[in-house]
């Protein structure tokens, strides 16, 4: 058994950043750059309108804005006309349309005065803007980006407004470091789906479904593999399918009953062990391991069976390691860890720590820790409403409300007042 802090320090040896992928633009959302995106022309491609009205020469608008025009050409957007705008005239301009040739600036329909905004090409529009400027509402070529100009920088989140940047661009298919493919397989002869009615000594596979939704909330492409019984041909058939993802999450059989068989099975699959047993209440058995192949490696978590354990080890050791292949800066690769103060007394155990569910708090006083009610390993009530994992450390006795502890923050949890 080791302590919690070396077998961090071990997964972060271990997990390494995938390599960058090119893929679809809209198969990257979310993701960070790679490679930068460079635009493959300008924007605006052209002088464009950027409000409905006339297209107009600065010089025919008098010193008050005022002005009697001839309406050659109706222009909406997507329309192209080779008619310049010659002196005394003017286009019908919808937004977004190319400016003619010749006009410099746009009159909004709003300034047609004495019935003449509804003029189009043949008629004649009076003009009436007082606050006319040379050259407004129109957005000049390249005004936005050039050809060849850095759009969005390596390191770009792919927001929405960040696809939207791309497709102006010109970008299909961008370059990112991909999200970890994890394989999800559940263990135990007694495990049923969750759609199905349990028997006598069978229990739904609750942990297979909280897995996969850990993983996508931690960025990662969750593989489910299903159930797979006790017996040794199934379970290794299963663990080589696994191998082909970049991480394995399984759950049970990583203890030391006589079906417990995840450790021997990793082993002949070729799986090296990296650890096994943490100094940790709950998730002692946890397991981990590597497969490398020629192509890179696959890590392999074997987390305990009871579900409380399933998820705090999954949060512990999973969701870092998971950080780490997505490329996320050190600072980001563990959920963070605050000072709080007890608000009631919680018992620590004798030889590990505890980590418990909480609720957080921030006060005028500072933050706050409440311990919730929790029964152990296989209770994850608690732990589903929980926005922290209370730290009681190995050998502290019963710590009174008022001491100050070490919460780990739970990722995508609100906490009141924050």
């Amino acid at each position: 058994m080791i302590e919690l802090a070396a077998a961090l320090a071990r997964v972060e040896e271990v997990a390494a950043a995938l390599r960058p992928r090119r893929v679809p633009l809209m198969a990257a959302v979310g993701r960070t750059l790679v490679a930068a995106i460079e635009a493959a022309g300008d924007s605006p491609p052209w002088d464009r309108a950027m409000m409905d009205g006339f297209a107009v020469r600065n010089a025919d608008l008098a010193a008050d804005g005022t002005a009697i025009l001839d309406v050659v050409v109706d222009l909406a957007a997507g329309d192209v006309s080779g008619i310049s705008i010659a002196p005394g005239g003017c286009a019908r301009i919808m937004t977004g349309a190319p400016l003619p040739p010749g006009a410099d600036a746009v009159v909004p329909v709003e300034c047609a005065v004495e019935g003449t905004a509804e003029a189009h090409a043949g008629g004649q529009v009076r003009l009436c803007d007082r606050r006319f400027r040379p050259g407004q509402h129109v957005a000049r070529r390249a005004t936005a980006f050039g050809r060849g100009d850095t759009v969005l920088p390596a390191g770009s989140r792919l927001s929405p407004a960040a696809v939207g940047v791309a497709v102006e661009a010109g970008a299909t298919h961008v370059l990112v470091l991909p999200p970890p493919r994890v394989a999800i397989l559940s263990t135990g002869s007694e495990l049923v789906p969750p759609d199905a009615e349990p028997g006598f000594g069978q229990t739904r596979n609750s942990n297979g479904p909280m897995l996969r939704a850990a993983v996508l909330a931690a960025g990662g492409d969750p593989v489910p593999l299903g159930i797979v019984g006790d017996r040794p041909e199934a379970l290794r058939a299963a663990v080589a399918q696994g191998l082909a993802a970049d991480v394995v999450v399984l759950s049970g059989g990583v203890s030391a009953g006589d079906l417990d068989l995840v450790p021997i099975v990793c082993a002949d699959c070729g799986v090296e062990e990296v650890f096994h047993k943490v100094r940790l209440k709950p998730g002692k058995p946890v397991w981990f391991g590597c497969h490398r192949r020629g192509d890179g490696q696959s890590l392999v978590f074997g987390l305990p069976g009871n579900p409380a354990s399933s998820l705090v080890c999954f949060e512990l050791f999973v969701r870092p390691a998971l950080a780490i292949m997505a490329g996320v800066p050190a600072g980001g690769w563990h959920l963070p860890r605050v000072a709080a103060v007890l608000t009631a007394s919680a018992r620590a155990a004798a030889d590990r720590p505890i980590y418990a569910p909480c609720r957080v708090r921030r006060t005028s006083g500072g933050i706050t820790a409440e311990p919730l009610p929790w029964s152990g390993s296989a209770d994850l009530v608690g732990l589903a409403v929980a926005e922290g994992l209370l730290v009681l450390p190995a050998g502290a006795g019963t710590l009174a409300a008022g001491a100050t502890v070490e919460v780990v923050v739970r990722d995508g949890h609100r906490v009141e007042g924050w």
